[in-house]
């Protein structure tokens, strides 16, 4: 039961109701809708990392869910397992993606993102190794868009932490392409 009352979209701006008219009325859209003097901000940020093409979306959703495990955000893991096959990915990926420590299974470039990833999440910092790594596989503008990526949800996997939203099983994500 989420510990913050969910906005109702009925209730939300013309520009938040486009934006979960598009996304999904998931309740962690409607949760962060109670913020209306950001909210419209943060959904353009939503907006722009799903509609970009720099990441296609089996990678962003990748990442999305390793994020997920690392930070047992429930609603996160919930949402995205359910994305997750749409966007090409396995169930034995996403289970390997539960992993502690190193995931494997993945192709050579996914995994030294997700090696990325996962030591940001869990360090707060990369080694210069790892970000050397990294630079092989993408290069400046999509190693920003990557650390924009994983602040976008790890961040909102600490919000829905905190509140503990019911998971949506009405409302689902659907990946981007």
């Amino acid at each position: 039961m989420s510990r913050i009352p969910l906005t109702p979209v009925e209730s939300v701006g013309p520009a938040a109701r486009d934006f979960m008219r598009r996304r999904g009325e998931l309740n962690a859209f409607r949760l962060l809708a109670g913020a209306p003097k950001v909210f419209d901000g943060w959904s353009a940020m939503v907006d722009a990392q799903l509609d970009s093409r720099t990441f296609g979306p089996r990678l962003r959703e990748l990442v999305v869910l390793r994020i997920a495990h690392l930070q047992r955000c429930t609603y996160q893991i919930a949402q995205h397992t359910y994305a997750g096959p749409r966007a090409g990915i396995s169930a034995v990926e996403i289970s390997a993606l539960s992993a502690e420590g190193p995931v494997s299974g993945f192709t050579d470039p996914e995994s030294t993102v997700l090696d990325f990833v996962s030591e940001l999440c869990t360090t707060g910092t990369v080694t210069e190794k790892t970000f050397a790594a990294t630079r092989t596989v993408l290069d400046e503008p999509e190693l920003s868009e990557l650390l924009l990526l994983v602040s976008l949800y790890y961040g909102l996997a600490l919000v829905l932490n905190a509140v503990d939203p019911d998971v949506d099983h009405d409302a689902r994500p659907e990946p981007s392409s």
